[in-house]
C-alpha cells in the first residue's frame, strides 16, 4: 500500500526547496513518522537527501504504530541510510543521545474514535511527552514544532467564524472529546511556558481537517468513512443533522505550511493552518464527491454511533491571515482537485484485502 504520491512530495519540496536546505547537515527528530502527517514529512525529508546526498539530513524517525498501522519499511525509509527507525513510545526521543536540531512532534491520537477508546493515552502523549519533548529541545537549542488542533476552539460562537489564533475557545473540560480538546490545549501552553521562560523556539501549528493519501480506513474520520463506504458500494453514512460545517485542506498544501512554521518563522507563534473555503456541510461534501468520482451512491443520515463522540462542532473554518502575511503560505489546492486525487488513491488502495484488516 503505498501510504503517499510521488507528486505531492515534489510539489511540497518545489515550493520550499530555500527552505529545507536549512535542514541539511541537521539532525531531525519526528514523532509519528508512521502516522498520517508523519510519512509525508519523512517522505519529504528522504526525498530532499535524494537530491542532496554530499550533506543529507539524518532523520530519527519514532512510531508505535498503535493508531497508524505498521505499512511496509519501504514506503517510509525509501532506502535512505541517513534513517533511523524506532518502533517505540514517543517519550523515547528525549532519552536518545543524538543532537537534535528540529523535532516534529507528530505523536498523538487525532481521531475521534481512536481517543474515545484511549482518553488516558491520549492525554499521556500529548502531555507528558510534549513536556518531555521541550525539556529536550530546551538542552539542545531545537526548533520545534507541536502538533495542536483546530479542534481546541471547540464549537466556536458564530460571530467568531472564520476563527482566528486569538479565540479562546468554547470548549468543555468533561466529556467524550476533553482528552483531546483539553490535552491539546495544555499542550499549547507548555510551549508558551518554555518559549517564554526558557527561549525555546516552539511553534504551534492548528491543522482544519487536513486530508490525503495515505489516511487509512479505519481512521474513522469523514473521509476514509466515506471512501471505505463507496468502496465496499454502500451507502454514504452521515452523523447527525449533517449540517455541520467544515472547510477541507490538502495535504501537500498543509505540509507545505507547517515546513514554513518549523523553518521560516522568525519569532515562535502560535499559526491556523487550513484552507478557509469553501466551508461546506457534510450533506454538500456527499455531492461534491458524486460529482469529482462520477459514481452514484446514497446518502444516509444516522445517529451517532457508541464509538464516536456527538458533541462535535457545528462550524470549523479557519482565519489564516496570520500565516498567510508572516510566512507567505496561501493554499493552492482546491477542494475538488483535492478530494479527486485523494479517491483516486483510494480507488487503488482501499483493497478488500485492506478493508478487511
Amino acid at each position: 500500500m503505498e501510504m503517499v504520491l510521488e507528486e505531492d512530495i515534489k510539489e511540497i519540496f518545489e515550493t520550499i526547496k530555500p527552505s529545507i536546505q536549512k535542514m541539511h547537515g541537521k539532525t531531525v527528530l519526528i514523532t509519528g513518522a508512521a502516522g498520517f502527517l508523519g510519512r509525508y514529512f519523512m517522505s519529504l525529508l528522504t526525498y530532499s537527501n535524494r537530491l542532496n546526498s554530499d550533506n543529507p539530513i539524518t532523520i530519527i524517525a519514532l512510531d508505535n504504530y498503535i493508531t497508524s498501522g505498521k505499512p511496509s519499511g519501504q514506503n517510509i525509509l525509501r532506502n535512505d541510510d541517513n534513517v533511523e527507525w524506532i518502533v517505540g513510545d514517543a517519550s523515547i526521543g528525549s532519552q536518545l543521545p543524538n543532537k537534535f536540531d528540529y523535532i516534529i512532534h507528530t505523536a498523538g491520537i487525532a481521531s475521534p474514535e481512536h481517543y474515545r477508546a484511549n482518553p488516558l493515552l491520549t492525554i499521556d502523549v500529548t502531555i507528558n511527552v510534549t513536556k518531555a519533548l521541550l525539556e529536550r529541545a530546551k538542552s539542545d537549542n531545537s526548533r520545534m514544532l507541536f502538533f495542536s488542533s483546530s479542534e481546541i476552539y471547540g464549537d466556536p460562537f458564530p460571530e467568531f467564524v472564520p476563527t482566528n489564533e486569538d479565540y479562546r475557545g468554547n470548549v468543555s473540560t468533561r466529556g467524550p472529546r476533553a482528552c483531546y480538546d483539553e490535552s491539546k490545549r495544555l499542550g499549547e501552553t507548555l510551549c508558551w511556558i518554555y518559549q517564554t521562560y526558557f527561549n525555546v523556539h516552539v511553534c504551534v501549528a492548528r491543522p482544519f481537517n487536513v486530508y490525503g493519501p495515505g489516511m487509512m480506513p479505519k481512521d474513522y474520520r469523514v473521509l476514509p468513512n466515506f471512501a471505505t463506504q463507496i468502496a465496499k458500494k454502500e451507502s454514504l453514512k452521515i452523523y447527525g443533522s449533517g449540517n455541520q460545517t467544515r472547510t477541507f485542506c490538502y495535504i501537500s498544501d498543509a505540509i507545505i505550511g507547517f515546513m514554513k512554521i518549523l523553518l521560516d518563522s522568525k519569532n515562535p507563534d502560535v499559526f491556523n493552518v487550513g484552507n478557509p473555503t469553501p466551508e461546506v456541510s457534510m450533506v454538500e461534501l456527499t455531492q461534491i464527491i458524486k460529482k469529482v468520482i462520477q459514481e452514484d451512491f446514497k446518502v444516509e443520515l444516522i445517529e451517532y454511533p457508541s464509538t464516536y463522540p456527538a458533541d462535535e462542532p457545528n462550524r470549523r473554518c479557519p482565519d489564516i491571515t496570520r500565516i498567510s502575511e508572516t510566512l507567505d503560505f496561501q493554499p493552492k489546492v482546491n477542494l475538488e482537485e483535492g478530494l479527486a486525487r485523494f479517491f483516486k488513491w483510494t480507488k487503488l488502495n482501499y483493497t478488500s484485502e485492506i478493508l478487511a484488516k
